[in-house]
């Protein structure tokens, strides 16, 4: 019972955080018809059996199927229109013998999955896709197949297919066996992709109406080890379902699988190209002042009703800083070299730096004398100087009205290295020092771990940081846990590596309250297009130390290099203060790459925690709205056996910005790192304020892809 309850908390978690239900608005029919359904694998599909169709560009949907004795759950992302990528956990009961396993008989599973579409439907062609299941996991749910997929009618799509693995078991001799899964250490097995025995599936998609849609499919599995082990019969071939869309956002379908069991399935599905509000919900922006007399009161916005003509520096300072904390921005420093204002500032609240470019822009158009035409604004992020925005008042002035503003406003901006700023700081006194203190809750899950599939802590959070004066960050983070079960694992770790990551479950039973952080941060600019940082201290939950890294990232170039050295000890369980005996030094060598339309790419290489060498390859896509998501994977010089389970460390990653859910700005969002397993091998340092994630944003060509948040 146990496991099911977790079963489903694992489900309603994923449900949960779309509670979008009351929020988010109605799609036309066409947005609800041409979403396609999922399988049982999460993937686009019919039941058990896949389709050559694709979700929208960029959907995210999580999926729940539960059978008798089974179920499955399913997070699956849109990375291209035409590839889907789908990482799955499930559970079997009594699926493996315990005379031949000598392991539990119930049967956890992870599995990443991924499906190509390499023909698009055309009007007498059908769409093809081909895709393989359980890349690099057991085994157990391992399959490869080619399908096509044509509508021969607007609402009736039909099916057809050739499988490999599972997909290829029905009516052949081969059997998964239970030492098969048992002893898998979860390898690329590329030599037996789409071999072995094959058989045919297929199946029709009918979309009653708008709501309804009905499928029927000849399976091609024969679940062998499900029937010897798990009392699973298969009476039938055939599959049948019925799936009823009750929002644009969840599906609910209902099965009649093999002849002899019933299943049901839930789904919610989130496009990051549509978000709740569009539009957001926050304030309205203070209107553009135009030099000689403003038309409107801008007393709503705590603005003057007209610029200050001839005022000293430390009253426009003054009254620039109060026009940008009611716009939710700090004011760093301003400095007056005759028709040009520079201006540094923090950006604590827009997750779109050109928001906070544009509101600080009619902040100082409203304040300053008639004689400053040029504002060069310098984003200071982590205390660094990552960008400054050269905005002319003219242009303010011209385009507020302009149809095609957006566009407009960008091509007359220049974004230039921040260097240049560094010898201006005329710094307004709440500049520095700075303190920041901030008391809030945290949620912290542990999903898809070996032996149950959901573990949590939930608890309050103090963080407290001090700026005392440019480039010094001091800050902290305690974390006090009031509920929840991470400390009921009693997984103890195996690894003939160094134990770096593989005692987490020790960390959670013994410092179930612990500090996260306690560092020394200090950011300077080398150079022009050079960035630095240098941390001590407490760097994360598991390590301390010192780390050092230098940045070489053009402001207007797709491609940086970075060069990171860390020293570090393994702190103690407990979580406080002390460390244990192991100590390495290590660090990485990194290459960034912006191929184009969000898509990002970044290998790294060098030293690990566990002082194995080798190297990592990260593929992300970001939305202009501020998600990401992306996989990754690490292979080293451990070998897959000492590695253990997983051979090689990999995982998916997807952050969604809290903005996005809210309809409000803000800087703060939802992100998860998925592995498979956490194991030793391949294991990085989780530093803060890595150089390329601290300037990325104020930089091209994000500032490019998400300048329409300028006017707003």
């Amino acid at each position: 019972m146990l496991r099911w309850r977790n079963a489903f908390l694992l489900g309603t978690t994923a449900v949960c955080t779309s509670i979008l239900l009351f929020q988010y608005p109605t799609a036309t029919e066409a947005e609800i018809v041409e979403r396609p359904t999922l399988s049982f694998y999460g993937t686009p599909g019919l039941i058990d059996m896949p389709t050559a169709t694709m979700q929208p560009d960029g959907q995210f949907s999580a999926t729940a199927s539960f059978r008798k004795d089974a179920w499955r759950s399913a997070l699956t992302f849109q990375m291209t229109p035409r590839l889907s990528t789908t990482f799955q956990y499930s559970y079997t009961e009594d699926l493996l013998d315990p005379a031949i396993t000598d392991e539990n008989p119930d049967h956890y599973d992870r599995a990443f999955s991924f499906s190509y579409r390499f023909l698009n439907e055309g009007k007498y062609t059908p769409a093809m896709a081909v895709g393989i299941t359980d890349i690099a996991g057991t085994g157990f749910f391992a399959n490869e197949y080619i399908v096509a997929t044509k509508h021969v009618h607007p609402a009736l799509a039909l099916s057809a297919g050739i499988g490999w693995g599972r997909l290829g078991s029905a009516n052949s001799s081969t059997r998964t066996s239970d030492m098969d899964i048992a002893s898998s250490t979860s390898s690329f097995n590329i030599d037996d992709w789409f071999t072995g025995p094959a058989a045919y599936f297929g199946g029709l998609n009918w979309r009653i109406n708008d709501k309804w849609t009905f499928a029927a499919e000849y399976s091609s599995d024969n679940y062998d080890l499900e029937s010897q082990n798990a009392g699973f019969e298969r009476d039938s071939p055939f599959n049948f379902g019925l799936k009823y869309r009750t929002s644009p956002w969840f599906d609910l379908a209902f099965y009649s699988l093999y002849g002899s069991e019933f299943g049901i399935q839930g789904t919610v599905t989130l496009n990051p190209k549509s978000p709740p509000f569009p539009g957001g919900r926050e304030e309205a922006p203070p209107p553009v002042s135009v030099r000689g007399g403003n038309t409107v009161n801008l007393a709503a916005w705590g603005l003057p009703s007209h610029q200050l003509q001839g005022a000293p520096v430390e009253r426009l300072q003054a009254a620039v800083e109060k026009g940008f904390d009611d716009q939710g921005l700090e004011l760093v420093s301003l400095d007056i070299d005759g028709s040009t204002a520079w201006v540094k500032l923090r950006n604590p609240r827009y997750d779109a730096s050109p928001q906070a470019i544009g509101r600080a822009s009619r902040v100082l158009a409203a304040i300053l004398p008639d004689q400053v035409e040029t504002f060069r604004l310098t984003l200071i992020n982590a205390e660094t100087p990552t960008a400054t925005i050269s905005i002319r008042r003219s242009d303010l002035e011209e385009l507020e009205f302009n149809p095609d503003r957006d566009w407009k406003s960008y091509v007359r901006a220049s974004v230039d290295d921040a260097y240049s700023a560094l010898s201006f700081g005329n710094y307004a006194p709440p500049a520095y020092p700075n303190t920041n203190i901030r008391l809030k809750p945290y949620f912290a899950p542990v999903l898809f771990d070996p032996d149950d599939p959901f573990r949590w802590y939930a608890g309050a959070e103090l963080e407290a940081g001090y700026t005392p004066s440019p480039g010094l960050i001091l800050s902290t983070s305690y974390r006090l846990k009031l509920a929840g079960n991470r400390d009921e694992s009693t997984r103890l770790s195996d690894s003939v590596l160094p134990h770096v990551r593989s005692d987490l479950p020790l960390y959670d039973k013994d410092g179930a309250s612990h500090i996260r952080h306690l560092t020394a941060e200090y950011f300077y600019r080398p150079g022009p297009d050079l960035y630095g940082r240098v941390t001590a201290g407490y760097l994360e939950r598991m390590f301390g130390g010192v780390s050092g890294e230098v940045l070489w990232k053009p402001v207007d170039s797709p491609i940086a290099y970075s060069a990171e050295l860390n020293y570090v000890q393994q702190r103690d369980f407990e979580g406080g203060f002390g460390f244990q005996d192991y100590d390495v030094t290590m660090g990485h060598a990194s290459v960034y790459y912006e191929i184009g339309n969000g898509y990002y790419g970044q290998v790294d290489a060098g030293r690990y925690l566990a002082g194995d060498w080798g190297s990592t390859v990260t593929f992300s896509r970001d939305f202009a709205n501020g998600w990401r998501f992306g996989a990754f994977a690490t292979l080293t010089d451990v070998s897959s056996e000492d590695f253990g389970e997983g051979s090689f460390d990999k995982g998916i990653f997807v952050n969604i910005p809290l903005s996005w859910l809210s309809g409000e700005p803000s800087r703060n969002g939802f992100a998860t790192t998925i592995r498979p397993v956490t194991r030793d091998g391949g294991a990085q340092l989780q530093v803060r304020n890595r150089l390329y994630d601290v300037v990325k944003n104020d930089q091209e060509p994000t500032l490019r892809r998400r300048w329409g948040n300028f006017w707003r």
